[in-house]
């Protein structure tokens, strides 16, 4: 019986690449919305409400994740790296696209690819 199973199950996640050992994958997360409360001033050029790539962030900017965008992998390291929508980060440096963020006591480097894949808006 066992080995039914464990057939079954490999060939189910062969046939459903998107299903990894009892998750399921939807694709990108889904966007969190802010209370008026949390909102600061906005970025220059960015109107209030609208979320713009990490990468964009300027140096000491305190900013709220709503979105993360790529592909399954992409997104699955973000989280893993505790880069999740709804929590706030501040941006550490910024040189060519490449962001140091912080997240409590810990830093975290990102590449200009992944930073963009970061959708933010301005937090308290």
């Amino acid at each position: 019986m066992k080995q039914n199973t464990e057939d079954y199950s490999q060939q189910y996640q062969e046939s459903n690449p998107r299903h990894f050992e009892g998750f399921t994958f939807y694709g990108e997360t889904p966007e969190v919305s802010g209370s008026e409360e949390c909102r600061q001033e906005t970025q220059p050029g960015v109107p209030e409400g609208k979320s713009f790539p990490l990468a964009m962030a300027s140096v000491g900017e305190k900013l709220r994740i709503v979105k993360l965008k790529g592909s399954e992998g992409t997104v699955r390291r973000l989280i893993g790296m505790g880069l999740v929508p709804a929590i706030e980060v501040q941006i550490v440096s910024n040189s060519g696209g490449s962001v140091i963020v912080a997240i409590g006591d810990n830093r975290i480097g990102l590449g200009a690819g992944m930073a963009q894949k970061i959708m933010c808006r301005n937090s308290a």
